[in-house]
Order: C-alpha cells, then structure tokens, then sequence
C-alpha cells in the first residue's frame, strides 16, 4: 500500500512540474539556512563544554556597585585565596593581554642576530603552571607542568611553524617582548585549542618567570605577587561537593577584609555555563558570546523555514483546482478520507526529502561564504551531537506534518458531486487564509528591509561621522621587540632616519594607536584639592610622543603638546601631562575655567601642559572616555603619514631602514583607518546578515505569491474570458488582478513599520552615538515590496489576460 501511495505521489509531482519545482526550490532554500544558522547556534551552545572539569570551573571577577565588574584582577589574590579557602582546588591565573611579541630562534645555535628566524605572535598568554592539568587541552609532547620559571608550552601548529615538526619537547626558543629578551624552555605541545574555546592562544608562558625582578625588565606591575595592579584572569576549579554561593560569601568576604575602600566590591564567580552564552538577557556580567546574535539568527533561520512551509501551503493548495475531479473520482471509487490524507501526506513527504537533499548541498555550497560571515570554521559536524539532530530533524518533520496536514485536510475534504462538478468551495473559503500567509510573508520581508536599511544607515554613520582626528593615509609600523642595550638610541636614530624619507610627511611614536585601546586604565588620580570619591574614578591613560597630536591631526581646546625634551624625558621625570575635556569635567574643572599650568596629584604631582578635544579613540558604539596622555619617546608604533601613491616602494625602502636599525625584528605594519574600522566588523556582518534574510524571504515569499496569483487567476478564468470577450484590454485585467494583491502589500507595510521601528529602535540604544529612525526607510522599504509583488503578480496577471477566452468558457 504504501509503494502505491508513493508511486501516485511520484507521478503527481511528475505531471505538475512547475508547481513542484518551485516547492522543492522553497523548501530547499528554508532548510539550508535553518541548517546553516543551526551551526552556528550548535556551535555556540558547545563552547567550552569539552573541558572534563566543565562543571566545576569559574571564572572570578570583582563586582563594584558604582563602576560595574572587573574581570582583571590582581594575580596576588590566587595563591591567598587557595590557601585561605579548602573548598578551592585549584586558582589558575591567566594573563591574556601583556604576552604579545616576537619569537626567535636559530637551527645552527647562532646567536648572532643576522641569523635568527623571527616572527611576530600577538597569541602569547602567560599563565599558572598547573594551567595544562586543570583545562583540557590534550598534549601531544612533553609534561603539563609550567610551575618552573622561563617554561613555555606550544600550539601543534605553532610548534610545526617554528620547527615543521611537533616533537619539539626541551628545545629553546627566544621570547622578546615588553618584559625583555628571555631564553624560554618548551614543556609541552598541546593540541591547537578549539574553536570552541573562550581561552585561545598559541604560545603559553609560564607566568612564575615573572616572580623575578630581573624578568620584568622594570616593569614592576606584573609581579605576580602584587595585589595592586589587575591584569590577570583567575579562573578557580571548586571542588565536587563545594557550594559556589557559598565560596562566593567567603571570597566577598576576604575582600571587604583587605581594605577599606572594598566594601562596596563584592566577588562574582561566573560559572563557565554562562561564560560564552548568558542564561538571559538582563544577564549583568561579560560573556564571551552573544545570546543577542545567537537568538536573532536562530530568529530568522525559523521565520525564514516558516515562511518556506508557508509558501508550500499556497503552492500546494493552488493544485487543489487541477485535482478537485480526482479526488472525488476517488471517493466515488471508495477511497476512505484516511487514505486520502495519507496520499497527500505521502507528496509532502517526498517533496520535503527532495528539498533537504538540495538543502544539504546548498550547505555545501555556501558553507565558506557563511563561515566568512559567522568568523568560525562551521560544518555540519557542529550538528554531531545526538540532541542537535533529534531536535532539528523533530522540529522540521513537524512543521512539514503540519503543514502538508493542512494540505491534506482541505483536499480530502471535497464533496465528490460537487467536485465532479468542477465546484470547490473549500478552497475558496480557505482564500482568505492563504492571503493571510502572504500578508504573514511579506511583513518578515519588509521587517528585514527596514532592518538592513537602519544598519547599514548606522554603520555609514559611524564611519564617516567626525571623530575629531584623522586617519586616512596614516601607515602604522609596529615597533622593535627584540631589544639591545642601546635601544633607546637606535629608536630615536629610526624616526630620524624616517622623517628623512621624502615621501614622509609627518611621523609620531606611541604605545598604542586609535580603535585599538589605550596602555592602562587607573584611579586616584585626582586635583590638589580633591572631592570627596573623586579618588575612585577612572582614567584612560595613553603614552605618546610629542608628534601624536599632530599627525592624527587630533585639536587642542587649551594649551599644546609637550615638547620634544618632555618626551624624552618622559612623564616621571617631566612631571608634565595633557588631558582631554572629558577627563577636565570628571576632575573639576569649571568649562571656561584657564586649566593649562594647573597640577593634578597622581601619587606625584604633574601639571597640566594643555587639553585636548575629546576626540572618539575608539569606536561610537562607546560614550568618549577620560583620558590623560602621558609623554614618553615611545617605540611600540611608529606612525607616518604618506600618499597612496607607489606604497609598494615605500614600504620596501621603510623595511629597508629598518632591518638597518632593528635586525632580528620582523617588519610588520597596518593602515590606520583600516584598523579603526575593524571595530565595526560585528555590525558589518550583521548588515551581511540581514541583506542575505531579507533576500532569502522575499524570493520565497515572491514564490508564494506568485501561487496564490496562478490561484486566483485560476478561479477567475471564467470571469476572465467573459471580460475579454466583452472588450476588456489587457492591460485592465492585468490591473483587476494584481490590485487586490497590492492591497495585501499595502497591510503588510502597515503591520511591519512599527514592529521594525520597535526592533531596530532598541536596538540603537546599545549605541553611544546614533541615527534617528526616518519616515523615508519605510517608505523605501514599503515601495520595494510593492515593486516586487507588481513584478510577481505581473507575471500571472498577463499570462490569464492574453488566453484564449474560448478555452476558458467551453467548458461551461
């Protein structure tokens, strides 16, 4: 029985070929994006969960009620409170964002610079010995420990990139960066971390070759003892029975117990289930993840698959014209309503198995081009885990029952005289529904129009907005690692040299450049004569030359820059400092009050050289921070600012100066504006996203208007050929069908603005600085969507106005 079901179903689709393709082609098209944003979500919901220790581990952060959590804590804190508190196994420390630097080595042991191999790795993490025995990263040389100092373990990929192999246990490497030049020993050779990972790095640096003064190279801050400057991460293993509220209450505790000022700190521990993806989203601390994106890609991949199915129901009911006699010939013959049903289902059936084939091999086709878009490696691999599959397969076999049930039920249901006859009610009364649909289809489409249209709107916004500095035609050069003893003068000899370059025409030195961050962030910074809590308010600190002003073309509201001598004298020994309006307001400071010359106490005293302009250091998602920039020579970027004319010759000659000053460095640079906008990639793909949404749906639902217009010609042929036979034009029959389509459009635009407005309006509030939402991007959205239904309906509308009328009436 079933083979016949199977076989009326194959012939039925065989004979009505226009209407099957273009199901199976909907169909097709919904499953593929479900599957593809399935990925992502699959992959998103597995971060982190390959750690064996998973349940157990937390992250640890400290919780101000003024100033939010801070997850960059002093590294002194982990071994006191391992030892304080027995419920703890183990407190590893993690410092992912003072590693950054060049690695050396040399096949033949020579020292000499010349012969070394160098390049740059910006994934170096220096971290707790016991850190390879409490994660789980697998290893495929060596021991997990890094407890001894000058200890390091590698990546396989990083270890294959220094030595094309992965045995490479006890072999010495040379780590130069801001703590010096360091001979390092390699431990171990881990597996490259997953991408399921929110701990990534290359190279990991045993964080106790820091203990030694001699190590920092007079950078006393990251000792790892300190319990004043933050910038580690502690991640704290409980033990199985431990209660983490529990340990929290003691942590906060320990805490308040350490000074008076940190009575209003309380500590957080974020369990590493809500590290990646948060649990809602009122969720109050930093997740690795975005539930936001996740849930709207999710969002759309279930709009996208409810509007194929949608689009089936139309198509499939349009056929219920062509098949009205055979149903009730069958009925006549005694086929049961059961049996009919299952015939039905049967077409369903084998359409949704045609459509999830081609889904699967859209997957594959556009698999890169998604992974492109996401910034992950996705596959159909992320969908291995049994519940993936049991959901995703259960969700879509039930949406198919649905709606191919709701196909079945009104072709099943015809009376056989009246059918016979050539009369079908049923379908009729179902009109008014399947405009419903449409009306549905169109309103998710115009929603991702507008959608597109605020983003992108947004997008141009910030990046040509004026954010009171300059950065086309600046080209950055990261700075010399690998130091010598002279360094200092071989730095101040390179920007001699370069400003020499005719095609320089202006150059600056500075520890960090704009849309990437500043050097630090501190507090107690305030005037002689403080306010009272002015002492815990924070400050952006950024160290650069005397020249930064001038080649980011960054004004000043008061005062100048430092001079040449203050910066090489740098800050402590200058006792000179610049702020901006911003950091002048949180200090004090009356607006029209004369700031230049006046001090401010930063443990020392340092007067104020001038103020600058606010100016947007990074991007407009943020409010502008309160800075202080500090005077020091600076080697860490060298900026220049050159035409773009010839660059592949200048920057040869630049690598030619500088292998001259800096051997053993590896020449690497970046285009200032590029950089700067690299923060707005998150919004970028969004855009990408919604573009790609909104075509998707308006091609489906174009497919199901074009079948609810083949259905409604369908049912007026007869009217049609009357009207033609009494003179009526092409042209108005054209019109008599396609109005009351437009209208359908017309409510859809009336449904769609405000729920786009409210959508895309909360999502604008995540932005510091911000469009406003116009009449004028409904009005382009809505005319877009009447323009593709007239194209759409067009098409039917002329095919039944230019038919022979005698065909269609002969029949009566």
């Amino acid at each position: 029985m079933l083979k016949n079901y199977l076989l009326v179903a194959l012939r039925n689709l065989r004979r009505n070929k226009t209407f099957s393709i273009i199901n199976i082609a909907g169909l097709a098209v919904g499953l593929a994006v479900f599957l593809l944003i399935f990925e992502f979500v699959a992959f998103e919901w597995s971060a982190n969960r390959f750690h064996k220790n998973y349940d157990r581990l937390y992250r640890a952060a400290i919780n101000n009620k003024k100033n939010g959590a801070d997850y960059y804590l002093p590294p002194g804190y982990a071994p006191i409170i391992k030892e304080k508190f027995p419920s703890i196994e183990a407190a590893v420390r993690v410092a992912d964002g003072i590693g950054g630097g060049v690695i050396s080595y040399s096949a033949n042991g020579s020292k000499n610079p010349a012969d070394l191999k160098s390049f740059r790795e910006e994934q170096m993490t220096y971290v707790e010995g016991n850190f390879l025995e409490t994660f789980t990263f697998p290893l495929i040389d060596g021991s997990a420990s890094l407890k001894e100092p000058k200890t390091m373990a590698v990546s396989e990929s990083m270890a294959r990139k220094i030595f094309g192999e992965t045995t490479v246990a006890d072999r010495v490497v040379t780590v130069s960066d801001q703590f010096g030049n360091i001979p390092y020993t390699i431990k171990a050779v881990f597996k490259d971390m997953p991408g399921q990972s929110d701990i990534k790095s290359n190279v990991l640096l045993s964080l106790h070759t820091l203990e030694n003064p001699a190590n920092r190279d007079g950078n006393n801050w990251a000792d790892p003892n300190g319990t004043e400057s933050g910038f580690v991460n502690i991640y704290l293993l409980l033990k199985k029975q431990a209660d983490a509220n529990a340990v929290t209450k003691q942590l906060t505790g320990f805490i308040h117990s350490t000074s008076e000022e940190a009575k209003d700190d309380a500590i957080v521990l974020q369990s590493f289930h809500h590290l990646h993806l948060a649990p809602d989203f009122n969720y109050p601390f930093q997740t690795f993840g975005s539930l936001t994106m996740v849930v709207l890609l999710l969002a759309v991949a279930l709009l996208i698959l409810f509007i194929a199915w949608v689009n089936y129901i139309n198509l499939s009911t349009v056929q219920a014209l062509r098949r009205a006699k055979e149903t009730g010939v069958r009925k006549v013959l005694g086929a049961s309503r059961k049996q009919l049903t299952v015939q039905f289902l049967s077409e369903t059936f084998l359409l949704t198995i045609a459509s999830a084939f081609i889904a699967f091999f859209l997957v594959y086709i556009f698999q890169n081009f998604f992974n492109g878009f996401t910034g992950k490696s996705l596959s159909l691999n992320q969908l291995n885990a049994g519940w993936f599959w049991v959901a995703a397969i259960g969700f879509i076999l039930a949406g198919s029952l649905l709606s191919g049930g709701y196909v079945a039920f009104v072709l099943s249901s015809f009376k056989p005289v009246t059918t016979i006859r050539g009369k079908i009610g049923n379908v009729v009364k179902g009109l008014s529904l399947r405009k419903g649909l449409v009306v549905f289809q169109f309103t998710i489409s115009i929603v991702f129009i507008v959608a597109t249209i605020v983003l992108y709107k947004q997008l141009q916004y910030m990046k040509t907005s004026n954010k009171g500095l300059t950065l086309n035609q600046l080209l950055v050069i990261k700075g010399p690692t690998v130091s010598t003893d002279d360094q200092a003068e071989k730095n101040v000899a390179f920007k001699s040299a370069m400003i020499q370059l005719p095609f320089v025409k202006k150059y600056a030195a500075s520890n960090n450049v704009p849309g990437q961050g500043y050097n630090f962030s501190t507090a107690k910074i305030t005037r002689l004569n403080p306010r009272q809590g002015d002492e815990k308010k924070n400050y952006r600190m950024f160290i650069c030359d005397n020249n930064y002003f001038d080649a980011y073309n960054i004004q000043f509201a008061q005062g100048k820059s430092y001079t040449q001598e203050e910066a090489y004298d740098g800050w402590s020994k200058s006792r000179k400092v610049l702020i901006n309006e911003k950091a002048a307001t949180q200090l004090g400071f009356a607006k029209d009050e004369d700031i230049v010359g006046k001090k401010i106490l930063w443990e020392k005293e340092y007067e104020i050289a001038g103020v600058v302009k606010d100016y947007h250091h990074l991007s407009l998602q943020k409010s502008i921070d309160p800075m202080i920039f500090l005077p020091s020579v600076s080697f860490v970027y060298f900026t220049i600012q050159t035409d773009v004319s010839n660059m592949q010759g200048k920057l040869t000659a630049i690598n030619d100066l500088y292998k001259q000053f800096f051997p053993g460095n590896p020449f690497d640079y970046f285009f200032a504006d590029e950089t700067y906008n690299k923060q707005y990639q998150a919004e970028q793909k969004l855009g990408n996203l919604f573009v790609a949404s909104a075509l998707v749906a308006i091609i489906i639902a174009c497919l199901g208007l074009f079948g609810l217009a083949a259905f409604t010609a369908q049912q007026r042929i007869k009217e049609i050929g009357i009207r033609k036979v009494l003179g009526a034009s092409v042209v108005s029959i054209t019109q008599l069908l396609s109005k009351d389509f437009i209208k359908l459009v017309v409510i859809s635009i009336c449904i769609a603005s405000p729920i786009a407005w409210w959508a895309m309006n909360k999502w604008l509030q995540d932005f510091a600085y911000r469009i406003s939402i116009t009449w004028w991007m409904f009005a382009v959205a809505g005319l877009l969507a009447v323009l593709i239904a007239i194209v759409t309906v067009s098409v039917q509308a002329i095919r039944a106005a230019i038919a022979n009328p005698i065909k269609s009436l002969r029949t009566e």
